[in-house]
Order: structure tokens, then C-alpha cells, then sequence
């Protein structure tokens, strides 16, 4: 098999310097295309992790039963995952092993920030292209060439969730900001913090805790301690279901607007029940955001018995991005593959799905359209209700 390695790679090498149209040739005896989905599968992002998985297979499956890569002669796309294990050493580790021991064109990863900073430095040195949803702002402030960002930044998710608090509670002055210690949590607080600054408002606690904590107790006595008008909580599924019950252990009532993540999984809905409705969220994508979105979650409904959670959302997108990116490069190389991501322009399909109808990526790999929605939940189920032009309900202000 050896010679049928070295062949595209000498074919990609014109490739480079002049438009991508020398490697199909080569190419097109491929008959699949290896794709990599790496997500943290156990450890206490496991359910994040496994619901990404969900989609990206979904998406795999998909677009291989729409004939797979036409440009590759019908190449199938071959999903290879791995188990991030919810730990930034093991993905580092993980990262380097499956890019080292096969042929993969395109890396789909890895849910959360601090996991993604790690991985695409080791798929920057591989010179592999990784896609997506992370939001930290430092994915795209490194320089980095094979990173590409498609979901809003931290920095805007921060900035949302003051001027949702805007529309739900203006007359409250007093806000409480709690985040979870990683890339995630500290950069969207401080997206808070300093919108909070721009408004005038006084934050009576800022406190990042230790998302794998298994008592929010200590946490909500100082959330309460300081009396706010709204919580900011910027946390994933366990950790923020753990706060909501304490809230409501220790009988503090607070408008909540949660920085995504945490409320975003169909299990808060049934685990609150009536507790879950009227709590907000921002989120970077929404599924009954259009006919697209609705479709996916129809889908994966269909599979999984559940709507499909924001950030697996999006990584169903991702993979049509990938394909869309393989089919324009026609080629399976890595390279060719990621200057077709960089010149990606989709408002159409599913690819194209996101909050403002269009993936395009400016020099440092970010989706620069992106924009942030507000969702709710109300009577059991999860809603888009911010900004307006995309409103699929009316807010309900929280009682």
C-alpha cells in the first residue's frame, strides 16, 4: 500500500501553488475519507461529548447516503473517534495518536474550550484542519492556519447575556456571575464582567468554581449573600443542575441567564420540569431556527428519542462544511482541504445552517457573521426568543 500513499501526496504538492484542480486525478480512486471526531466520551463532559458524536455520525451517514464526495468518485466519509476522556493531557495524547496512525483529512472537535485550545495545537503542527463550535476567544488569537472557528466568541456570549438580562429584567441593577475555571467559563465571564461595566450595573459576586465540584452549597450562600436581581451562570450540564437545585433548596428566587452549555440538554427540561421553564440561555446555534435546523433535530429525534442539543448542532453542520470543503478541494489531502475551508462562502444546505445563514471565515479562521441567540424554556421545551429577527416566541419573564 505504500506507493498508493505517496501518490496524493505528490500530487497535492502542485496543488498548492496552483489552483486545487491537479489532485483529482490521483484521487479519485479514493474510495473513503477519514474524518475525526474527537470528543470527551467519559469523564464529566461524557453526555456532551457522546450527543456530539450522535450528530457527527448522523451527519457521516448522511452524506454518504447522498452519495458521499462526488469529486472523489462517491467517496464515502469514515468516521474515526476517540475518547477525550474530559481531560486536557489525555486529549493532547489522543490528538497525536490517531493523527499519527492514519490518513485524516479533517479533524470535527472537541466541545469544550479548554480541549479544543489542546487539540488544535497538535492538529496545527500535524497540519490537519480542525473544525469547531468552541467559543474561547484565544482558539483564533494564536496565528494558527488549520483552526476554524465557527461559532460566535465568548467575548459576545458574555456580552449577550448582559443585554438579555436588558429585556427580561432592566429595572435590576444588581447581577451575580458564577463560571466554571476553564477556557470556557473565564473567558465568556469576563464577556459579563465587561458589558456589565458598559451598562452601569453592580456584580455582586464574580466566583469561578471547579465545573467537576459535587455540591454547590458554598456557591449559592454567596450568590445569595449578595441579594442580585439576575445570575449569570456560565456552566456545563452537571455542575449547572447542581446550582439550580440548590437555588431552589435554599429558596433563592433570580432571574438565571446561563452563558450556554448547561441548560441546553433535553435532561434539564425533564429533570426540572416546571422548575426549567422561564430559565434562559445564550446558545451558538438553535434548532427551530429554520427549515434546515428543524430538519436536523427531526433527524436526530428520529435516532436518539431526544431534540438534538445546541453544540451537537452545529457539529452536524460541521461535517457538511467538511464534505462541502473536500468536494471543492477534490481532494482528500489535508492541505488542499484546508485552503478550500479557508475560502469556504455557504448560505444554502446544511452546512450553511447557522444563527445568521452564512459560514464564512475571515484570516484567523472565525465565522465573522456569528452571532449568539437567546433560548428559553417554556412549557417544556426549549425556544429561540433572542435577538428578535430570529425570535421563534416571545420571552417569558421569569417570575
Amino acid at each position: 500500500s505504500k506507493p498508493a500513499e505517496s501518490k496524493p501526496a505528490e500530487a497535492a504538492k502542485p496543488a498548492e501553488s496552483k489552483p486545487a484542480q491537479a489532485a483529482p486525478a490521483a484521487q479519485s480512486k479514493v474510495s473513503e475519507v477519514n474524518v475525526a471526531a474527537l470528543f470527551p466520551l467519559s469523564g464529566d463532559l461524557a453526555r456532551p461529548g457522546e450527543t456530539c458524536l450522535n450528530a457527527a455520525k448522523l451527519g457521516a451517514d448522511d452524506i454518504n447516503e447522498a452519495g458521499g464526495i462526488k469529486a472523489l468518485g462517491g467517496a464515502k466519509i469514515n468516521l474515526i473517534s476517540s475518547d477525550l476522556r474530559s481531560d486536557d493531557k489525555v486529549t493532547r495524547t489522543e490528538t497525536e495518536r490517531v493523527l499519527t496512525s492514519q490518513k485524516i483529512t479533517a479533524v470535527n472537535g472537541c466541545y469544550a474550550s479548554a480541549l479544543s485550545l489542546v487539540a488544535s495545537e497538535v492538529t496545527e503542527r500535524e497540519k490537519v484542519p480542525i473544525v469547531t463550535g468552541s467559543i474561547t476567544n484565544p482558539l483564533i488569537e494564536r496565528g494558527f492556519k488549520y483552526i476554524f472557528q465557527v461559532a460566535p466568541r465568548a467575548s459576545q456570549f458574555g456580552e449577550a447575556q448582559v443585554k438579555l438580562a436588558q429585556e427580561v429584567a432592566a429595572d435590576q441593577r444588581r447581577v451575580a456571575v458564577v463560571y466554571e475555571n476553564t477556557a470556557y467559563g473565564s473567558t465568556t465571564s469576563k464577556g459579563v464582567q465587561d458589558e456589565a461595566q458598559k451598562q452601569g450595573l453592580e456584580v455582586t459576586l464574580f466566583e469561578a468554581y471547579e465545573k467537576s465540584f459535587t455540591d454547590a452549597g458554598p456557591l449559592v450562600n454567596k450568590i445569595k449573600a449578595g441579594n442580585p436581581g439576575v445570575l449569570f451562570p456560565i456552566s456545563y450540564p452537571n455542575d449547572f443542575a447542581l446550582i439550580v437545585r440548590s437555588l431552589k433548596q435554599q429558596n433563592v428566587k433570580v432571574p438565571i441567564i446561563a452563558g450556554g452549555a448547561g441548560p441546553l440538554f433535553p435532561e434539564f427540561g425533564k429533570n426540572f420540569g416546571e422548575d426549567a421553564n422561564g430559565i434562559l440561555s445564550i446558545g451558538s446555534w438553535s434548532k427551530d431556527l429554520n427549515q434546515e435546523t428543524l430538519e436536523v433535530d427531526k433527524r436526530y429525534r428520529a435516532r436518539h428519542g431526544e431534540f438534538i442539543q445546541e453544540h451537537a448542532g452545529e457539529v452536524y453542520v460541521f461535517m457538511w462544511l467538511i464534505a462541502d470543503a473536500i468536494e471543492r478541494a477534490g481532494s482528500a489531502e489535508p492541505q488542499a482541504v484546508r485552503d478550500a475551508l479557508a475560502q469556504t462562502n455557504l448560505s444554502q444546505g446544511f452546512g450553511g445552517a447557522m444563527p445568521n445563514g452564512k459560514v464564512q471565515f475571515d484570516e484567523r479562521g472565525w465565522n465573522s457573521g456569528a452571532f449568539p441567540v437567546g433560548v428559553q424554556w417554556q412549557a417544556g421545551d426549549l425556544v429561540t426568543v433572542y435577538p428578535k429577527d430570529v425570535a421563534k416566541a416571545a420571552i417569558v419573564k421569569p417570575v
